[in-house]
């Protein structure tokens, strides 16, 4: 089961399918409340729900996430975490660490700062993201990290499988740039990907780079 904890977001990426209003505090954008999440988890669980995926907006915004993680883990449920980073202290790993089973993704879009924080918005935001990463690893779950290819960024995809093997990542995963809310601009000004190169990228990456 998915839950979009927030409608907010601390970063303001050039490439968000859901475009979330910038909220750097996370103070002003509605939260999902408390009370709804368990009151959904309480009813799913019977009819099978085993996992749910925590999301967003930026889901670490949200002023009462540590409850949230109470209500999984006293459900017994696996957890799935997306996101940016930049709230993911070593207090927060530690605590997603406490989960049997568990996952998380954290977005980078460039092997550098100028590439990611030109995609992000937000200054500060690439070693933040790079901190976040060893931050997990340091407490036993080594992040998946997500890029999302485009124009802007294709030329740093075999720096990208170095870098996130350097960070002690546990996979590396690359999105396919979409047509939809901040990601429609892009698309219009040619920054994404023909089909046929993304096509052909992923053939090399499977063949040369795996």
């Amino acid at each position: 089961m998915y839950f979009y904890l927030t409608e907010g977001c601390n970063l303001a990426c050039r490439h968000c399918w859901l475009a979330p209003k910038f909220d750097p505090e996370g103070t002003r954008e509605p939260m999902l409340p408390v009370e709804l999440f368990e009151a959904a988890i309480r009813e799913a669980r019977p009819l099978g729900l085993d996992r749910v995926k925590l999301t967003g907006g930026e889901p670490l915004l949200h002023p009462r996430f540590l409850e949230l993680l109470a209500i999984v883990r006293r459900e017994e449920l696996g957890l799935t975490l997306e996101t940016n980073g930049m709230l993911c202290t070593p207090e927060i790993a530690a605590e997603i660490a406490g989960f049997p089973q568990r996952s998380v993704s954290i977005s980078i879009d460039g092997v550098d700062a100028a590439t990611h924080e030109w995609v992000r918005g937000v200054a500060g935001s690439f070693e933040m993201a790079k901190q976040a990463v060893r931050n997990l690893v340091a407490a036993d779950t080594p992040p998946q990290i997500i890029m999302t290819l485009m124009r802007r960024n294709v030329d740093q995809v075999e720096a990208m499988i170095d870098m996130a093997k350097d960070l002690g990542a546990s996979s590396l995963k690359f999105n396919v740039l979409q047509p939809t809310a901040r990601g429609e601009k892009l698309h219009k000004a040619d920054d994404a990907l023909p089909v046929a190169e993304v096509i052909n990228l992923n053939r090399r990456v499977d063949k040369e780079l795996s």
